[in-house]
């Protein structure tokens, strides 16, 4: 019978995930020198990862050198991370900085998925509804852990999960509902049909049900959405979503953010 791997990421100061566990040839850089004390070491690892050894009696010098490669891994993660985010932001938003409440959401999705609600900014046009939710985007990305997302307007989800948008829109419709993080922006902007309705609301549903956190935008007010976008979808947002409301004038009148 095999013994699950386990890693106390709290006692380390990393994000959940997966992580390359150190052995004996991390073991030989702070070993005596000799091959018994290499393996001794070596063990000691295993022990600890296998919850035998706790933190606690871990040897400073293990203990140090267990945290430095996680936290190497988790430089790295981070990097590739946030180059991935550069590929994916649209040039007017490479600069949105996340706040603290960016970074506290990102925080809790990185270590539970599957706990995380979703966000739903409100707001009419121009508040800035667009550079925050790219501002989250971003702080998922400076967790270091490993959070695929996609992000799409609402015009661009219609053209591509209608007869003939893609080469086969119900594989594009199982990637969105199946990604990590969606993020669609512009909700309910364009015309409510039978058909834009059914597919919005076959994409909610399925993150609803995944409990998979979703960031939406929306000039309309959260007592709009059920004419907006249906009472179905209406009441899943409602149960799923945090609201934040984005107020102000339009800064595009003023040529900002």
């Amino acid at each position: 019978m095999t013994t699950k791997n386990r890693i106390d990421f709290a006692a380390y100061g990393i994000p959940p995930g997966v992580y390359a566990l150190p052995g004996l040839a991390q073991a030989r850089a702070i070993a005596d020198g000799t091959e018994a004390d290499e393996l001794r070491i070596a063990d000691r690892f295993t022990r600890h990862f296998t919850g035998q050894l706790p933190v606690s009696e871990l040897a400073p010098a293990e203990y140090q050198l267990i945290r430095d490669d996680f936290h190497e891994q988790v430089a790295d993660r981070r990097e590739q991370a946030l180059a991935r985010f550069t590929r994916a932001v649209p040039r007017r938003f490479a600069n949105a900085v996340p706040e603290e409440q960016a970074t506290t959401w990102a925080a809790t999705t990185a270590a539970d998925l599957h706990s995380a609600r979703s966000l739903l900014f409100t707001g009419t046009v121009g508040t800035g509804k667009t550079h925050r939710a790219w501002s989250v985007l971003r702080a998922i990305a400076e967790t270091g852990a490993n959070v695929p997302f996609r992000a799409i307007t609402e015009a661009d989800l219609f053209a591509l999960l209608r007869p003939g948008g893609s080469s086969s829109p119900e594989t594009e419709l199982e990637a969105l509902a199946s990604v990590d993080v969606l993020y669609v922006d512009d909700l309910g902007a364009a015309k409510n049909t039978e058909w834009t309705e059914e597919i919005t609301y076959r994409l909610i549903n399925r993150r609803y049900e995944a409990c998979r956190p979703c960031i939406f935008t929306t000039n309309s007010a959260a007592p709009e959405l059920p004419a907006v976008v249906g009472d179905r979808i209406a009441s899943r947002l409602r149960q799923m979503c945090d609201l934040i409301p984005m107020t102000g004038d339009d800064r595009r009148k003023e040529g900002t953010q």
